[in-house]
């Protein structure tokens, strides 16, 4: 067991590393200040959708990871990495949609790769063999679906608004994390579950919830004045549409630019 402890206490060290540069504060913090090289609003700040997820990331998420440390479990504190990861993930998507204009269907489902594929990781811990840990990983593969709201692509598409998608999302999740409160509440050890419990519900039901409704309201708030998404680098300031290169100078006197009749022969 203890190349498991030591195994898990490295894996949440290198999650807590992670989330400090992404959020550009130390993980314990509730805010977070601009991330270096972020891309930036006309005021030269971080643009407030990436600042408010920042601050989820830097907040709630970082305390989940926290709580999960305290478990001393390397399955949950496995699959909470991945978790954790696939928030960093989107905090690239979110950074996207603040600079970019809205991109066709295949440009947006590369961008959306990378996150669904930790989604699926994430999920894929909660197969197999029946452990003490099943309840939280299947938790955590529920909860994992908040993250999808940056895929809505209308009334029609069979998906609800971001703020409730999340919502519904804690709803199958809340299902497991009673389940998690039934197997340790009141138990030796059990106040760690308890708190984990409410870290993941406070992440995912307010936190992410919130952010959801408020910055992207109706939807993905592209930018309709920002750059193509396959241009995108995260960090790299406004993806603004590119303006036509100026005209060439005139040429010099006595040049031979097309057109130009010829210098006059040497005296």
């Amino acid at each position: 067991m203890a190349v498991n402890m030591e195994s898990l206490v490295a894996r949440l060290e290198a999650v807590a590393a992670r989330l400090e540069a992404q959020a550009g504060a130390p993980a314990a913090a509730k805010t977070t200040a601009p991330t270096p090289g972020a891309k930036t609003d006309a005021a030269g700040g971080v643009a407030p959708s990436v600042a408010a997820f920042d601050a989820v990331i830097a907040g709630p998420l970082a305390e989940l990871v926290a709580a999960t440390g305290a478990l001393g479990d390397a399955e949950i504190a496995d699959a909470t990495a991945l978790f954790a990861d696939a928030f960093n993930a989107e905090r690239t998507v979110i950074e996207c949609i603040a600079s970019c204009r809205k991109p066709e269907m295949d440009a947006l489902q590369s961008l959306l790769a990378p996150v669904g594929d930790l989604m699926t990781r994430v999920s894929a811990k909660s197969d197999g063999k029946r452990t003490d840990a099943f309840n939280h990983l299947k938790a955590l593969a529920e909860a994992a679906q908040c993250l999808s709201f940056v895929a809505y692509l209308g009334p029609d598409a069979g998906m609800s608004l971001p703020g409730p998608h999340v919502s519904e999302t804690w709803q199958s999740a809340e299902f497991y994390a009673n389940k998690v409160l039934v197997q340790h509440r009141n138990t030796e050890g059990g106040a760690a579950h308890v708190a984990w419990v409410s870290a993941l519900k406070r992440l995912v039901a307010t936190a992410t919830r919130d952010y959801a409704k408020e910055h992207h309201t109706t939807g993905p708030a592209w930018n309709p004045k920002g750059g193509d998404v396959r241009s995108f680098k995260p960090g790299c300031g406004i993806q603004a549409g590119k303006a036509p290169p100026p005209p060439p100078p005139p040429p010099p006197p006595g040049s031979l630019a097309p057109g130009a009749p010829p210098p006059p022969p040497p005296p």
